[in-house]
């Protein structure tokens, strides 16, 4: 069974022929699928997808602020009161499909003003939600990582994700030593290409319990399937490739990674449920 823990199903790529491919993500015998805020038509979409399949609580969302909506001017020192009170709302109404806050973070990547003082003021602010409403954090940190562990020091307790797609052993060694409490690093199809060793060497020095796999569909396809369009259901490429990488049989890492999204998000909304039902897949 396969856990995609970061997806965009709710993207306009895959959002209209959504059925069909969480029906190929169903073929390779699946047990959750988490759908990945980026904008607000995203967040609506994931809320969509949320509850066209209700009744079987395997598909949730998650929801927030990415700091590029700082870079670009849509996120102001005018307006960032409002947005947060308004993407509060948006959890309090849905928070049966909600199950994180996602991109919060740093990211110092673009060449036009990165306002980062507002960056971090809004990444400050969406920890202090995450604390509030007990929600798991999922971080999208580039080119930053400083900056973004000294605010995460003052959230020991917060359940934290990384979205490794830029991580490399450095960063993980500095992760490790600034003892947070509860962290997941997640990692997905760009460990498959020549070129990320760094990625690979990040992936062979986090314990085994802190890892969490991705597809990031419909980007980072993983190198079987480079520059086509990602799905969900490639996920077993990367599992495959991981198992390989640490010398492990992939049935025992499915089964690392299951106890490992439990884990996430043990105390939140249905997630028992979602435990009871793939118990009951698996046994029939």
């Amino acid at each position: 069974m396969f856990i995609d823990s970061h997806t965009h199903l709710n993207s306009p790529t895959l959002f209209e022929n959504r059925k069909k491919h969480i029906l190929d993500f169903e073929k390779i015998w699946w047990q959750a699928l988490v759908n990945i805020w980026a904008d607000e038509e995203y967040n609506k979409n994931g809320i969509t997808i949320s509850k066209e399949y209700s009744w079987d609580s395997f598909i949730k969302c998650t929801v927030w602020l990415h700091p590029y909506e700082v870079v670009v001017g849509n996120i102001n020192e005018n307006n960032i009161e409002q947005k947060l009170n308004e993407l509060e709302k948006l959890y309090l109404e849905n928070k049966d499909h909600i199950v994180a806050i996602w991109e919060a973070g740093i990211d110092t990547h673009y060449e036009w003003d990165i306002n980062l003082e507002l960056q971090k003021e809004l990444f400050k602010k969406q920890c202090d939600l995450a604390e509030k409403i007990q929600a798991p954090i999922i971080i999208h940190s580039r080119n930053d990582f400083d900056s973004t562990i000294e605010i995460l020091q003052n959230y020991k307790k917060l359940k934290i994700c990384f979205h490794c797609r830029w991580y490399g052993s450095e960063e993980i060694e500095k992760l490790k030593n600034y003892n947070l409490e509860n962290y997941w690093i997640w990692f997905c199809g760009n460990v498959t290409y020549p070129k990320a060793q760094n990625i690979r060497d990040s992936l062979k020095i986090c314990n085994l319990e802190n890892i969490l796999i991705e597809t990031d569909a419909p980007y980072l396809s993983p190198q079987e399937l480079r520059w086509q369009t990602n799905y969900p259901q490639n996920i077993q490429y990367i599992y495959d490739f991981i198992a390989k990488e640490l010398n492990i049989d992939t049935e025992n890492l499915k089964e690392q990674i299951k106890k490992n999204f439990y884990s996430l998000y043990k105390k939140y909304h249905k997630v028992n449920h979602w435990e009871n039902e793939f118990t009951k897949r698996g046994n029939t």
